[in-house]
């Protein structure tokens, strides 16, 4: 996933209010607080899962995923009190550069083309294959997004809330962007301010709201905090009025790879993921923080990346996030899995692994009601 895998630490301290806590079964050095109800109704949430652990990086305990049908939002009950979310994140490495791959200097080749094609002035490769793959529909669709589908006639300011190291914010400045960051990380602000970024130190609400972005990004930040729309709400607030844009990307809960792998679902990701959401339950939230949605949509991308871990997690495997690699007919599958769930989409709207949406800032006037 992104480097804002811990960057919303703070975020959740600043946000997250919690009440008389316990502490979870098997991890009596983690508090916990219940947590029954929806955000977003208030009803009570029936058990989606129970007895679920985390797979991915060995964080004790054994927790339970509640659902809300009518709102199509999940979230584990209990959760982590605010205070000891520092404790979840102790083994990630989400804010160090990742090893380019064999296959890097292809995928970057193919992002170059679709660059291209959406209007940058970046040198196009004289390759053939990158030129010819950048036309595959799931190819150039992953490659938008990594620059979140920006155009460049949109460039402008940019602020990546939860930026990490700052590699998102390299590849947008060098494209034209005006870039700064938000992080809560003193290391990984230290290392992004050695290649010449600005990064704040802290969250969202600790960058100035007398400030004005033409584009925030949120990417897979949202689930992470206990109130999504208080967080939605200090990006509206320091959007650019009436232009400003705020572009989000986080788990689907709907997706294919959930309905597959059920509880061993990477998406999942207890107990780090406080909320997870639907299509219909971000555009709620959006809504109710004074947001209008201009685009919402689901996306393979992660198709493969979150094939390989929740097969090996199924398999009985622990500590998946520190694997090396998988096995050969794990990522054999893996694609072919990417090949379906590419398929799929084409009629079934709901079913890609990452939910992205783009968000303007309220209309004139409307901005006082909120």
């Amino acid at each position: 996933m992104s480097n804002a895998l811990r960057a919303i630490i703070k975020t959740n301290l600043v946000m997250g209010a919690v009440a008389d806590a316990d502490t979870v079964q098997g991890a009596t050095d983690i508090g916990v607080v219940p947590c029954p109800s929806c955000f977003l109704c208030g009803n009570v949430g029936a058990e989606l899962y129970t007895d679920t652990v985390d797979w991915l990086f060995g964080v004790p305990g054994r927790w339970a995923i509640r659902i809300c049908s009518g709102c199509e939002v999940a979230w584990p009950d209990p959760q982590p009190r605010a205070e000891e979310l520092p404790k979840l994140y102790s083994r990630y490495h989400t804010h160090h550069r990742v090893p380019e791959t064999r296959f890097e200097g292809l995928r970057r080749a193919i992002r170059q083309c679709v660059l291209v094609r959406m209007g940058y002035l970046v040198p196009l490769p004289k390759e053939i294959l990158p030129r010819l793959l950048s036309h595959v529909p799931s190819l150039a669709g992953a490659a938008a997004l990594d620059v979140m589908n920006l155009a460049p006639s949109a460039i402008g300011t940019l602020l990546d809330v939860g930026c990490g190291n700052g590699q998102f914010m390299e590849r947008m400045r060098d494209l034209g962007w005006n870039v700064c960051g938000v992080d809560p990380d003193p290391a990984a602000a230290r290392k992004g301010r050695r290649q010449g970024l600005q990064i704040f130190v802290g969250t969202v609400s600790d960058v100035p709201d007398t400030t004005r972005f033409d584009v925030i990004t949120l990417n897979h930040v949202v689930e992470h905090v206990p109130d999504p729309i208080g967080l939605l709400r200090e990006c509206r607030r320091r959007l650019r009025p009436r232009t400003g844009t705020l572009v989000i990307t986080t788990p689907n809960i709907k997706s294919l790879g959930h309905r597959w792998f059920k509880k061993y679902w990477r998406g999942l990701e207890v107990p780090r993921h406080l909320v997870l959401f639907s299509p219909a339950a971000l555009t709620d939230c959006v809504v109710r923080s004074g947001l209008r949605v201009r685009t919402l949509r689901t996306e393979t991308r992660l198709a493969r990346m979150i094939f390989s871990p929740s097969a090996s997690a199924r398999e009985g495997n622990r500590k998946v996030g520190e694997q090396i690699g998988f096995k050969v007919g794990t990522k054999c599958a893996s694609y072919a899995f990417q090949f379906l769930e590419d398929v799929m989409a084409c009629f079934k709207k709901d079913i890609g692994e990452e939910i992205y949406c783009e968000c303007l800032g309220p209309a004139g006037d409307d901005e006082k009601q909120f």
